[in-house]
């Protein structure tokens, strides 16, 4: 049985994934997050690859939000599942990706953006958090989840991943239906780029919301 390694996104921790984590365990499965917060795309990537080149043998490498674009960097997975995350081509980035979708969508995220006092990281305003990440999730599931949300470097708006090996890994892209943080153009084009595509009725945090229906289908590749 292949392990796990699950990718944060942005803002986010190890501990928000705890109930997936939990669910894959009860199935069996060797699951880890590790905690790259704070490092921009190559460093994140990087520290990822370290982790996958450890373990006895190729892992599923799951990656959420901007998660993703640090999974689809990572060589050597045995299966990529992007839940609602970038899959990001070398020379892409989020900025450039953003700015050309003609169809508008992230007004919600850049809204809740706070910027430190030098600008080298955003955090995200605690008013505004539930709404965006977690509207479908139980109050004291968004309430932890809530707190639970740290700085991030703003660097990675405009970086490209050092790699793209989603090219040639079989992968799932999973979509979700109340996504409110991007334009809804950018679903589509990245689950075109993967073997398979699913969709979840959720909001941007299936992980939180419906941890037993991800396990399941992050399960079938184990």
């Amino acid at each position: 049985m292949p392990p796990v390694v699950v990718v944060h996104g942005s803002y986010h921790q190890p501990a928000h994934y705890d109930p997936l984590v939990e669910r894959l365990r009860t199935r069996g499965c060797l699951t880890m997050v590790p905690d790259i917060g704070g490092l921009a795309l190559p460093e994140s990537t990087r520290a990822l690859q370290a982790v996958v080149d450890e373990l006895p043998e190729p892992p599923v490498v799951v990656g959420h939000s901007f998660g993703g674009a640090a999974a689809g960097a990572i060589r050597g997975a045995a299966q990529l599942v992007f839940l609602t995350a970038w899959v990001l081509d070398i020379d892409e980035t989020c900025a450039d990706l953003l700015a050309s979708s003609e169809v508008p969508g992230d007004e919600a995220f850049a809204a809740a953006l706070r910027p430190s006092p030098d600008g080298s990281s955003f955090s995200i305003d605690p008013a505004l958090a539930t709404e965006l990440f977690y509207a479908d999730c139980s109050p004291s599931d968004a309430a932890r989840a809530v707190s639970l949300l740290r700085p991030d470097t703003a660097a990675n708006f405009g970086l490209s991943p050092p790699a793209a090996h989603w090219h040639d890994t079989p992968s799932l892209y999973v979509t979700t239906t109340e996504d409110r943080t991007w334009p809804a153009t950018l679903p589509p084009m990245f689950a075109a780029r993967c073997t398979e595509t699913a969709t979840l009725p959720t909001s941007h945090s299936p992980y939180l919301s419906h941890p037993d229906e991800v396990a399941a289908l992050i399960h079938r590749y184990i």
